[in-house]
């Protein structure tokens, strides 16, 4: 299982933002700043929706530009309650950007722009002015500054220069930083103030373009290592990063947890694009199909429904296979004694995931491809698709999609003949792990829920269900004298308490372990989506008890996803399947969530957009009996 996250983190609703250029100026030879400004950089009112104030708080935040297409055209995604509503049919232009100053009191907000020939952002940046309009969106989160490191390595191209410039400035005095800064020509070094300890070494590549020299690894590798923890944050072109990644991770052995590595752009590659085929089927009559196109339907059709390659990738995942390849075991001997697999099998594994080009090589040498090397530099790769954890199981859970269909009732098992909700129950590995999957889901919520209720300083809550710990974070930093119960099953308190709730949240809140429903509330009662993992019978009883819980407090407040608006929205369609297979449930609407309420003798009092796809009812507990 993963450890808590050294950046701890606040989520904010996404609000389109129409804003004003105030200035526009060069401040060092390659680089150029655009100040913005306007009344939408505090809280305003469009669409019928109360948008909140600008907030940034985190030194390599990213806003999203928006800029016309090359027909001049400028396309705008809408404004949903928490988040944009990206239109189907043209998408729009936009880059990431990364604030290097806000002063709301002043009204304004600042962002660079790396000068050079060809880019969208660059040549709007060169010719704005005073008065013309940008439109921004974001930042959805902040990250703060790690916490429990002894000394940071800051290391990043012209392109990480804000978020550097922005950190430095930030830093407190006690922080002890080694940075090391890549530019184009030593014209381009700029002031960075800061407090801190800091050693800045300024690379310069002398003329020779971006991305195409090994400045920064060499400065990593042959730089002097501080004693204790260190927390690297690395960000720049993607391919010249790999190298600082395997070093910091296989040969100084710095922890996933404590490194912050992210390609911010790619260099075009020089060879020529590969040409792919059209789509197959389009605007193709049945009865004009040719034997080519039969042939390429067939082959697309056999490919679809190919189970092997998922099974294999989270197989080897689950080993730990392309960890070993990257950390210097290629053979297959090294590979069979590491694993302790069996070495027949694993051969023809390694083989297969030669043919699917996850690694290259043979018996004697294998070797990462770059799409086998993602699997080990993306962070969230090693959860998502180990075989034993959370996110498989519910992945996995389509394969009783036919008892589903036949039924209504959950049709997954797992391999002993268990639901997932009886392997949940007596498995509290796999509990825990789907709790921290949906707890990471709900902070997208949270600003959601802050806003839809009238907390206050002195509110008592007690909250319940998968994502409510989440909340409670949020409500905790947002209302400073509230005070709060979680109530869970001891091994899912564990994560809450390790890896979910901020250290400086945790003396507000009392974590009550149980495997019942939730303890009697003397104020408002949170259930957070849990009857998503219900049917529905259980699904009432389950609000049956929690109405009576609240009867003495109240009111009892219950979140839950509702089916996407977008009817193609096929993200939202696979996991209602998934929930459903797994747990004879599904993705609710409104009203189906409303006739469950009913169906437990509650009443509805009011009902709130929370944003993404999820509701807010405010439910008066009565007396909880049902029909």
């Amino acid at each position: 299982m993963s450890v808590r996250d050294p950046r701890s983190a606040a989520v904010f609703p996404i609000v389109l933002r129409e804003l004003t250029v105030l200035r526009a100026e060069n401040i060092t030879p390659g680089m150029r700043r655009v100040t913005l400004g306007g009344a939408q950089l505090a809280a305003f009112h469009r669409d019928g929706l109360d948008l909140p104030a600008m907030r940034t708080e985190g030194f390599d935040d990213h806003v999203k530009f928006f800029f016309p297409g090359q027909d001049g055209r400028l396309v705008l995604p809408g404004q949903k309650t928490s988040s944009l509503d990206w239109p189907e049919d043209e998408r729009p232009v936009s880059k990431d950007y990364t604030p290097v100053r806000f002063d709301p009191e002043a009204g304004e907000i600042d962002f660079d722009f790396v000068r050079h020939p060809g880019g969208i952002a660059s040549a709007w940046a060169e010719t704005v002015k005073p008065g013309d309009l940008a439109h921004i969106a974001g930042p959805k989160m902040s990250q703060g500054a790690p916490e429990g490191a002894d000394w940071l390595l800051v290391v990043g191209d012209e392109t990480a220069l804000p978020a550097i410039g922005r950190w430095l400035a930030e830093m407190p005095e006690s922080a002890v930083a080694r940075v090391f800064v890549e530019i184009g020509d030593d014209s381009h070094r700029q002031e960075l103030p800061t407090r801190a300890d800091a050693e800045i070494v300024w690379l310069s590549r002398d003329g020779a373009p971006a991305g195409t020299t090994d400045l920064l690894e060499s400065a990593v590798r042959n730089a002097d290592w501080l004693p204790g923890t260190v927390f690297a944050w690395v960000a720049g072109e993607a391919v010249t990063l790999k190298g600082i990644r395997r070093h910091l991770l296989t040969e100084r052995g710095v922890p996933r947890e404590h490194t912050h590595i992210t390609g911010y752009w790619r260099r075009p590659a020089t060879a020529a694009p590969v040409e792919l085929p059209a789509a197959l089927g389009a605007d193709t009559a049945a009865d004009t199909i040719t034997e080519e196109e039969e042939d390429d339907a067939h082959e697309r059709l056999h490919a679809l429904t190919d189970l092997t390659p998922g099974y294999t990738i989270r197989a080897a995942v689950t080993l730990g296979l392309f960890d070993l390849v990257d950390r210097g075991v290629h053979d297959l001997d090294g590979l069979t004694e590491r694993t302790g697999a069996d070495r027949s099998t694993l051969a023809a594994l390694l083989a297969y995931l030669v043919s699917i080009d996850l690694l290259t090589g043979g018996p004697d040498g294998y070797r990462l491809t770059t799409i086998g090397r993602q699997l080990v530099e993306d962070d969230h790769s090693a959860d998502e698709y180990h075989l034993e954890g959370a996110q498989a199981a519910l992945d996995t859970s389509v394969s009783g999609l036919l008892h589903t269909l036949r039924t209504g009732t959950a049709g997954y098992r797992t391999r002993d003949g268990a639901t997932l909700t009886e392997a949940l129950a007596r498995e509290p590995r796999l509990a825990a792990g789907t709790r921290e999957v949906v707890e990471d889901e709900a902070r997208w919520i949270a600003p959601g829920v802050v806003t839809a209720f009238g907390w206050s300083a002195g509110t008592r809550l007690t909250a319940a269900g998968p994502g409510s710990a989440t909340v409670v974070n949020a409500l905790v930093k947002a209302f400073p004298g509230l005070r709060a119960r979680i109530a869970a099953p001891p091994s899912e308190l564990r994560v809450l308490q390790e890896r979910i709730l901020d250290t400086d949240v945790l003396p507000a809140v009392e974590l009550i372990p149980t495997t019942q429903g939730p303890p009697a509330a003397s104020g408002p009662l949170l259930l957070s989506r849990r009857l998503e993992q219900l049917p529905d019978d259980d699904a009432v009883q389950t609000l049956i008890e929690a109405g009576r819980a609240a009867a003495s407090g109240g009111p009892l407040l219950l979140v839950e996803r509702v089916p996407a608006p977008d009817p193609d929205d096929i993200g939202a369609v696979v996991h209602h399947l998934r929930l459903k297979c797994a747990f004879g449930s599904g993705v609710r609407d409104a009203d189906a969530v409303t006739e469950l309420v009913r169906r437990a003798g509650l009443t509805v009092r009011s009902c709130r957009d929370i944003g993404w796809d999820s509701r807010l009812w405010t439910l008066d507990p009565g007396t909880g009996t049902g029909d």
